[in-house]
């Protein structure tokens, strides 16, 4: 898969020069998620870099047999609808796992959003990993990470990391690219 990935990238142009390269633990925040292009992009690039990715869909995408596909790909279903606690369950399996980056796109829409979903900060502290942030850039086509941030950080400190990494991040559609805030 690799092999595939880092020809797939070649394909459209993209490269990889990143400083930092994530811990095999952390949830990683995938943004600017503005496009159905950016989940391919992430994956090639996890694949082509040899990284352990996890990372939620809607349980809906996970009907056989595109669901055994899906898990290999890395997806761990979500059902929405369902009153869950799922902070504390995906946390634990953070922790019982010895490789575990999970991606979050905190906006939780390839729509414009107003506000990021606080989640991923929640995950971050109870399974006490480091957050790193992804940009996906499609005006340079390139793939950065940030150091790790550590979660005992206030959450305005967080976001203040945040909003210095993406100032100048271009995703496919900008125009979908919000506010790096909480709510």
């Amino acid at each position: 898969m690799a092999h595939l990935s880092r020809l797939f990238l070649k394909v459209f142009g993209w490269s990889f020069q990143s400083g930092n390269m994530p811990p095999c633990k952390c949830i990683l925040i995938a943004a600017p998620h503005t496009s159905n292009w950016d989940f391919p992009m992430m994956l090639s690039y996890g694949f082509m870099l040899n990284l352990k990715y996890h990372w939620l869909g809607k349980h809906t995408l996970f009907f056989a047999p595109l669901g055994l596909f899906m898990r290999f790909l890395g997806g761990i279903p979500v059902n929405r609808g369902k009153k869950n606690d799922y902070v504390t369950s995906l946390s634990k399996e953070i922790k019982a796992k010895a490789q575990c980056i999970l991606i979050i796109p905190p906006e939780g829409t390839r729509s414009r959003s107003d506000y990021w979903k606080s989640g991923f900060l929640h995950i971050a502290r109870k399974a006490e990993v480091p957050i790193v942030f992804a940009r996906l850039d499609y005006k340079t086509k390139n793939l950065t990470f940030s150091e790790a941030v550590l979660p005992s950080l206030l959450d305005d400190e967080i976001m203040y990391l945040a909003q210095v990494f993406y100032r100048n991040a271009k995703g496919l559609h900008p125009d979908n690219f919000g506010p790096v805030r909480l709510k």
